[in-house]
């Protein structure tokens, strides 16, 4: 990524943070931002258009400095829009926090520009850059580290359990047809409202690296992931939960096979959860 002088960042940054915008997907004439859930990453392009009032040979750095600009706004505007669980956004987080703000604006100054630019004809520029949500110093990591201990705050299952003891290795949710909507840190519900699944299941460690849940488009997406090894359990979600709709409600039956063996709290601490979403 070509360099990007440290009192522009820092002047870029500021600017930004006023910007109020929270909404999960940016887009605008002059580029866009977007999270992919799948592969967890946020992608964000920028168009910078070259200044004819520099010398000729200024102008394509010119236009690459502006696109990279865009394309920073757009990933942090982008990032406050991500749903932290099924009443916050992380923008409603950062107001709470300047601490919080300033990490975040910090992680984005480290966007990597992902390929060459692409010109366009009229002498703008295109840049796409992108950053993963998960892995240390990362989104995860600054918004959920303090969240999520080192061992799980839930040991034990609480709630009815099958007769018939069940082990699996991880577990898909097919939560298509619900509108459920991604975030970092959602929840398993049984239908009386009891937690199966969630933060205070797992560990920081396997958190920050690999995200709360993960998402996937079909259910065999979802079983080709190795987060959840070659024997989940596969069940269909009944509904979506929470004023954002990021947490998801399983059957009676559902949950009590989860709950029917305490192994299966080791893979529920590693995280190996993949909700299947529209």
């Amino acid at each position: 990524m070509p360099y990007l002088s440290k009192t522009f960042l820092s002047c870029f940054v500021i600017a930004l943070c006023a910007v109020a915008q929270i909404q999960p997907v940016v887009t605008g004439e002059d580029g866009e931002g977007s999270v992919n859930w799948e592969s967890r990453v946020i992608v964000a392009r920028g168009i910078g258009a070259p200044n004819l009032d520099l010398p000729e040979a200024a102008r394509r750095p010119g236009a690459i400095r502006a696109a990279q600009m865009v394309a920073l706004r757009n990933a942090l505007e982008t990032v406050k829009g991500i749903y932290l669980n099924s009443s916050t956004t992380v923008q409603n987080f950062m107001t709470t926090s300047d601490v919080i703000t300033s990490q975040i604006s910090g992680y984005i100054k480290g966007f990597e520009q992902k390929g060459r630019e692409r010109y366009m004809s009229d002498g703008s520029v295109e840049v796409t850059m992108e950053i993963p949500l998960d892995g240390i110093g990362g989104i995860n990591d600054l918004l959920l580290g303090n969240t999520v201990g080192d061992t799980p705050l839930v040991t034990k299952f609480q709630g009815k359990k099958a007769k018939k003891e069940v082990i699996f290795s991880g577990l898909i949710i097919d939560c298509r047809g619900l509108k459920v909507k991604p975030a970092l840190s959602p929840k398993v519900l049984d239908e009386d409202g009891k937690e199966i699944y969630g933060s205070t299941y797992v560990t920081k460690e396997w958190a920050v690296k690999y995200g709360v849940v993960g998402y996937a488009k079909t259910v065999e997406g979802a079983a080709k992931l190795g987060r959840v090894g070659d024997k989940p359990g596969k069940v269909k979600a009944v509904k979506s939960s929470g004023d954002n709709s990021t947490d998801i409600v399983i059957s009676k039956d559902d949950a009590a096979d989860i709950r029917s063996a305490s192994k299966n709290l080791k893979f529920l601490s590693e995280c190996r959860v993949v909700f299947v979403v529209d």
